[in-house]
């Protein structure tokens, strides 16, 4: 059983020993293996057969993509008499929940994890690279280069941890796409060299690498965005700046935190300076000894004796990925007539960097080890911080292990059991089902309301029509279905597996299936939605009697997309404006209920109970600030929705921020997301980017 993001094209160190004395796949006979998709029924069960009768070996991959040809495929193991001594069935699936209880009772069961933290992705990355990987360039950017794109491969994978504020979308990102753009990479600087030049093409290798490779996986627009913001803050000229080191992430305020950084970079620059003012009469400072102690591998010292003896000179090269080139020449010798072994020594820390002795004398394929080492003795945990994220992000990944957690154990307990001595399941489920009918309002008579408002409606009443419709569907369902329910209970019906469904979700505190086709998406448990559904019916009620509402509560319509294209329309008609051409900006207001409105709102839409996630909001400046600590959420002020035309629209400074109707955002089909809100900040935008900043219009 395969999770998403880990790999069977190397065999697991873990398999247990006892599988009928099989202890390496290697010393086996060669494995035929087939991918399962749609029309591989047939060739499966063949190929089955033929390893039956042959001995061989049968790898059926992804078998969660063809679910109901694994029930023929156990009776077709269950009628094989005397199958051949040597053969073995190999099967991976994703884990799902209709996999055949018999198949998995018959079969050793191996679980492969994708590695779960920055440390170990990284670890399992350069593992996975051969040792001579970083002599396929002799471009000096090269080796820096690979280690950025595997920490950022790295965090791409980290990222689906945190669940939404990591992803709105699961992507599948693998060590394929690794691959490709390290052969991207690979070739450009090449062909750099083989111009005569040691520019990077940036650009393109962005483009390639954000928008073809990874970004070809992006279904979501805003996740593309975050892939966008990574590449920019990762892949540039400053990352070889000589003068600002570069680090992924550092804290000064927290020394707690480790600090990530490229690890060729921050010591060896250090080094290279010391060189070119003393002219290689390099005292070396304790701190970066001590560093270099830490960080890197004892075979530079055997690499410098095979080599000191070969080279008379080498040339000191200031290039260090910048364009900056050194005329100096310095013999090596020079530096090697004393005390052989400790010179030595103090060689392995002044030429250590390629940048100094450059590829005549360096073994490119050390980094390999330089970069394992350096991984090594990064912390297993690693802070959302690292990522982008906020700290509370941490918060939110647990909250969902703990609800996945409940949820699952909700599911495997007994359907029948007393609550007390006196008070059954069936009693209690009564009990609920008498208070959600005294809840349910009556259905509102669209004729007669339309008849209220005879000549006078506008876009927005013609959306308060459609809403009563769709609340009416639902309250005649929940009256229904409550009804039989309660007559099933008492024995005079039989209990349908409708009814027996929405029996155990009510139950369990959760919103029956049939109830959810009817009102909008929802993460609410029962209770919480039930006083959801209420403040529903008392906006409904409002708006019908007093006409136009002056504060919308958005969360508590069916479709709020309906009514921000009805605000719209109705400026477009009464100042001219092609419809096509006019759209509407939102701004933050510095009210925090009605009663503060202090000023004349003639013309915009007022919108209140919208909740801000990712980022907090500072109140008295109106700008976007750091999340504070425990705080998921926080409820904004009231916000006016501006209808203007496009080419009035004034966008900067404002981060583009999405609002979805629940904290599930969206999903693959975009479904979920209902408009797009400005929110100022004083920031960069890719800090609010990353931190995955959004607007919701309804809590959990």
């Amino acid at each position: 059983m395969t999770r998403i993001g880990a790999s069977l094209d190397r065999p697991s160190k873990s398999l247990p020993n006892d599988l009928v004395g099989v202890n390496s796949i290697e010393d086996q006979k060669p494995i035929r293996i087939l991918a399962m998709g749609q029309g591989q029924e047939k060739l499966a069960l063949h190929a089955l057969l033929q390893a039956q009768q042959q001995g061989q070996w049968l790898l059926l991959q992804n078998c969660h993509l063809l679910i109901p040809f694994l029930t023929s495929l156990e009776k077709e193991l269950e009628a094989v008499q005397k199958p051949h001594s040597e053969f073995r069935l190999w099967m991976t699936t994703e884990p799902i929940r209709d996999f055949p209880i018999g198949l998995l009772q018959k079969s050793y069961k191996v679980v492969v994890e994708a590695p779960s933290t920055l440390k170990l992705i990284l670890k399992s990355t350069f593992f996975n690279l051969t040792p001579n990987v970083f002599t396929e360039s002799d471009h000096p950017a090269f080796p820096p280069l690979i280690f950025i794109l595997a920490f950022f491969h790295s965090i791409l994978l980290e990222r689906r941890k945190y669940d939404k504020l990591g992803w709105n979308i699961n992507y599948d990102f693998n060590e394929s796409d690794f691959r490709v753009s390290f052969n991207i990479i690979k070739s450009y600087l090449n062909m750099s060299l083989e111009r005569g030049t040691f520019e990077i093409p940036w650009i393109t290798i962005r483009y390639l690498i954000s928008e073809v490779i990874y970004g070809g996986r992006i279904i979501d627009s805003y996740d593309r965005r975050i892939i966008k913001t990574y590449m920019l803050e990762y892949f540039g000229d400053f990352v070889f700046d000589e003068y600002q080191l570069f680090h992924f992430y550092m804290n000064p305020s927290n020394l707690t935190y480790h600090d990530y950084f490229i690890p060729e970079l921050r010591d060896f620059l250090s080094i290279k300076q010391q060189w070119l003012l003393q002219k290689a009469n390099i005292h070396i400072d304790p701190a970066i000894e001590k560093n270099f102690e830490k960080y890197l591998p004892e075979k530079i010292a055997e690499t410098l004796q095979r080599n000191m003896d070969k080279i008379d000179q080498v040339q000191i090269s200031s290039l260090f990925h910048t364009r900056k080139q050194a005329d100096s020449k310095y013999s090596l010798k020079r530096l090697f007539n004393t005390q052989k072994q400790q010179q030595i020594n103090d060689a392995k820390y002044q030429f250590l960097s390629k940048n100094v002795l450059f590829n005549q004398f360096f073994n490119f394929a050390l980094f390999r080890e330089l970069y394992s080492t350096y991984v090594k003795q990064l912390p297993l945990y690693n802070p959302p911080n690292v990522l982008g994220l906020n700290l509370n992000a941490e918060i939110n990944y647990y909250t969902k292990s703990a609800r996945e957690l409940w949820s699952h154990m909700l599911d495997l307990q007994p359907q029948t059991f007393e609550i007390d001595n006196n008070f059954n399941r069936e009693e209690f489920v009564k009990t609920l089902c008498d208070d959600i009918l005294q809840q349910i309002p009556s259905k509102k008579d669209l004729r007669i309301i339309k008849q209220k408002f005879n000549q006078r409606i506008t876009p927005t009443i013609n959306v308060l029509f459609q809403e009563l419709t769709y609340f009416n569907l639902l309250t005649s369902q929940m009256w229904r279905s409550i009804t039989e329910l309660k007559r099933a209970l008492k024995g005079e019906i039989g209990l349908s597996f409708e009814l027996d469904e929405i029996n155990r979700h009510i139950f369990n505190g959760l919103i029956p299936p049939l109830w959810r086709t009817y009102t909008p998406q929802t993460r609410k448990s029962l209770g919480n939605w039930m006083e959801h559904f209420r403040r529903r019916n008392q906006q409904y009620d409002k708006w019908y009697q007093d006409g136009e509402l002056k504060l919308v509560w958005l969360g508590g319509l069916h479709v709020p997309e309906s009514y921000l294209a009805a605000i719209t329309q109705i400026a477009a008609r009464k100042n001219q404006w092609p419809l096509d051409r006019s759209t509407f900006y939102t701004s933050v207001s510095k009210w925090q209920k009605y009663d503060d409105i202090d000023e004349v709102t003639q013309g915009i839409c007022l919108i209140d109970g919208l909740y801000l996630e990712g980022a907090g909001w500072d109140i008295d400046n109106r700008c976007l600030v750091q999340q504070k600590s425990k705080q998921l959420i926080q409820l904004m002020p009231i916000i006016k929705v501006v209808p203007v035309e496009s080419h009035r629209l004034n966008t900067a400074n404002y981060l583009p921020t999405p609002v979805y109707a629940t904290s599930d955002r969206c999903n693959s089909m975009g479904h979920g997301l209902i408009f797009e809100a400005g929110l100022y900040t004083r920031e960069h935008y890719s800090q609010w980017i990353l931190n995955g900043v959004c607007l919701l219009l309804n809590t959990d």
